[in-house]
């Protein structure tokens, strides 16, 4: 057998080790037992099996380390009071961010009553914070919530709530990072874009990049090349061996690689990929300084294992997938395919066919393409550094010059292939375990052809699954009625057939690509790429903040509005994606319909002006019909819309409840009048509102209606089988 072979197979027993240890009921135990068998094969001469029991009882003592360090990260935030501020300490790694009316600090750590939390935190300040100079933290004040990815973010609306705190030393490699940026930073007024690119791919700092050009990278499927990564600090180490090596001096080149390895992290910051490559790039050193040189494929099985090591927390990281999923490709495909003049198309095909499927997964976006466009534009992208290094070093304008030109030659190439980025749905996970888990299996057990044809197989079943899965999904057999769970907002979505109409689109104020990032996944795991029509009940930015992105990214067939009260930054967002789109508007005077088949949608406008709360009192109210049942959608209306309404409204068998539950909504008269049978309530986790409030939830209580909440049920589908209704709830609770 291969040498690779029992580091791959080193690398899926450690990796299995990680994953069930916290699983485990007594994973100290099972390490104990697991020490006495290596011992025993140790003495016995079985090396290989004694390496992988020693593998398995690493992973198994680490895993338990990391279960403790989480108990007692999330003892110290059981802790914090919910309801009142919070102090934190927030190391500063990156420049602030601006965004629309806010200003965003991000970190991968904090600390809380002085306990470290290894969690990210999105800090949001509603005013112009003040330029970061050499400080090494910041400490804010404010209310501590969690985020639907696993993090932390925190608003604070005064200055005085925030201060910086402490000094780098000059000697670190981070206080040099940061005296380059605040030398750029003075000539970011007159070239914004060009000193953007220079501090993106120098110094990795993305946070001055505009959205255009974060989009158009992505769009080309090249966006990795966009900030200083693993494949930056691969061809920095390259270039610095390989003169050292021409020079003559090979065992210095080898200590140059080790030195540049250590560096990096510390200089560009510990960003998962830059870490990665510098392990990487450090063991291959190393087995060279030692004499004791390594397959490349040994070397990828190590450092992802000596990654997961140092950071456990990595196995469950989409970097982490991508990285070594696609360096894996280029050793065990794309080195068997390369023997002919068209080896680079070779390594392209190969990365593409083990990167599709983990974007897709993770993101929903495909670029297919994009490891060809990668391979185009690396040295482009190249030259792009050189340039803004020494752009930092002399500050000749002629070297922002050549910065633009060469962007401006990435922008065009990146806009080139954009026609094969999309959205679409993801695989399912049962799919991504079967296609990896036979291709990890394939490297640790076969060899030569007979293992590339199976890894590749493997791989290509994953996205299959994916399309044909979507195919089925693009159809409901009954009348569906579906409240989205997009956290603080409102995203409604009714079904008939293949037919679908989509009201509001939740969204955050701060959260520029909420559309991409969760609204669109959620339609397209349900097989939804066309809508008859997106309905906007009202331009807050929790209901109209995806929109724009729907309308961009599927087939929307008109777009319905009320002109009362339509303005603001959400509205003018979602009328630059309706001119780009050429999508058509219709304006909505009451009574206008769409006929989905076995269900029907009648709009109501109320036709008295309300002073109170105009934005939420004149919300498009929708009658919906699925089969034999009837719902009523209230949008943000409040008691003064209600009275209004419950005159009009006829009983209805499910309520969609006003306001995500606020107790300015859904009075006793207005319930008494409709008489709903099931409420459904749109809410976020944790919300900032304390919706929905208790009044709401006894007044329903109270006439025996059953209620459903986004923040506790997740999604909620409502399927009308006759007269029959269906409620399957993501998480089903009885509260």
């Amino acid at each position: 057998m291969r040498d690779d072979i029992p580091a791959a197979l080193s690398l899926i027993a450690f990796a299995a080790a990680l994953d069930i240890g916290p699983r485990l009921t007594s994973p100290p135990f099972a390490a104990a037992g697991l020490a006495l068998v290596t011992l025993l094969l140790l003495w016995r001469g079985r090396g290989r099996s004694a390496l992988l029991a020693g593998i398995v009882t690493l992973g198994l003592v680490i895993a338990a380390r990391e279960d403790s360090l989480r108990s007692r990260e999330r003892l110290a935030l059981a802790s914090l009071p919910p309801e009142r501020f919070v102090v934190l300490e927030v190391p500063i790694e990156r420049d602030w961010s601006a965004r629309p009316h806010v200003n965003v600090l991000r970190s991968s750590r904090f600390h809380a009553r002085g306990t470290e939390i290894r969690a990210s935190v999105a800090v949001y300040a509603r005013f112009d914070p003040p330029p970061i100079r050499m400080e090494k933290l910041v400490r804010v004040e404010g209310h501590l919530r969690p985020d639907r990815r696993g993090g932390y973010t925190m608003s604070i609306k005064s200055p005085r709530l925030m201060r910086y705190d402490g000094q780098l030393s000059l000697w670190s490699p981070a206080a040099w990072n940061r005296l380059i940026a605040n030398r750029l930073r003075d000539h970011a007024a007159s070239r914004p874009d060009e000193i953007a690119m220079i501090e993106a791919l120098l110094l990795g700092r993305g946070e001055r990049l505009s959205e255009q050009t974060k989009e158009d990278f992505k769009r080309g499927g090249t966006y990795h090349l966009l900030v200083f990564s693993g494949l930056q600090i691969s061809l920095a180490a390259g270039v610095i061996a390989l003169l050292l090596r021409w020079s003559g001096a090979a065992r210095a080149a080898d200590w140059s690689l080790l030195g540049f390895a250590a560096i990096a992290p510390a200089f560009i910051g510990h960003e998962a990929s830059v870490s990665r490559a510098s392990t990487a790039i450090a063991l291959y050193a190393v087995s060279r300084i030692v004499r004791r040189p390594t397959t490349f494929e040994n070397l990828w099985c190590v450092a992802a294992i000596v990654r997961l090591i140092l950071v456990p927390g990595d196995l469950y990281e989409p970097a982490f997938h991508l990285t070594y999923a696609g360096a894996g490709a280029l050793l065990f495909i794309g080195r068997p395919l390369a023997r002919s003049r068209l080896r680079w198309f070779a390594y392209a095909i190969a990365a593409e066919i083990a990167i599709a499927p983990i974007t897709l997964f993770h993101f929903h976006q495909y670029a297919l393409g994009g490891s060809l466009t990668t391979i185009l534009m690396t040295p482009i992208v190249f030259a792009m550094l050189v340039a803004g290094a020494l752009f930092s070093a002399v500050e000749v304008a002629l070297l922002l010059d050549l910065v633009r030109f060469l962007n401006a030659v990435c922008t065009a190439m990146n806009r080139l292939a954009s026609p094969t980025f999309g959205f679409y749905a993801a695989p399912a996970a049962t799919s991504m375990i079967a296609g990896f888990g036979s291709a990890v299996a394939a490297l640790a057990l076969l060899r030569g052809r007979a293992r590339t044809t199976v890894v590749m197989v493997a791989l290509l079943l994953v996205p299959l699954h994916a399309v044909a899965s979507f195919h089925h999904r693009a159809a409901v057999a009954a009348p569906r009625f579906t409240a989205l769970d997009v956290g603080q907002g409102e995203a409604l979505l009714i079904r008939s057939g293949r037919r679908a109409v989509l009201v509001d689109g939740g969204g955050r104020h701060e959260y520029v690509r909420f559309g991409e990032s969760v609204l669109l996944p959620l339609l397209l795991d349900r097989g939804v790429r066309r809508l008859d029509a997106v309905v906007l009940t009202h331009a807050h930015p929790d209901h109209c903040g995806g929109l724009a992105a729907a309308i961009r990214h599927l087939e929307v067939r008109e777009l319905w509005i009320s002109p009362r009260r339509f303005r603001g930054e959400c509205a003018q967002i979602l009328l630059e994606s309706v001119q780009e789109t050429a999508t058509p508007i219709r304006l909505l005077r009451g009574g206008e319909t769409i006929d989905l088949g076995d269900a029907a949608i009648r709009a109501v406008i109320l036709r008295r002006p309300f002073r109170r709360a105009p934005e939420n009192n004149n919300s498009v109210i929708l009658h919906a019909r699925l089969g034999r049942r009837h719902f009523l959608l209230t949008g943000d209306i409040e008691r003064d819309a209600e009275r209004e309404l419950a005159a009009l409204a006829p009983a209805t068998d499910v309520l969609k409840v006003a306001h995500h539950g606020s107790r300015t909504s859904t009075s006793p008269g207005f319930l008494d009048a409709v008489q709903p049978r099931l409420a459904i309530i749109s809410c976020g986790r944790n919300n900032f509102f304390g919706h929905p409030h208790p009044d709401v939830v006894e007044a329903l209580r109270d006439r025996h209606v059953r209620i459903l909440r986004t923040d506790r049920n997740g999604t909620i589908d409502v399927s009308v089988i006759g007269s029959v209704i269906r409620v399957t709830p993501e998480i089903d609770t009885l509260h």
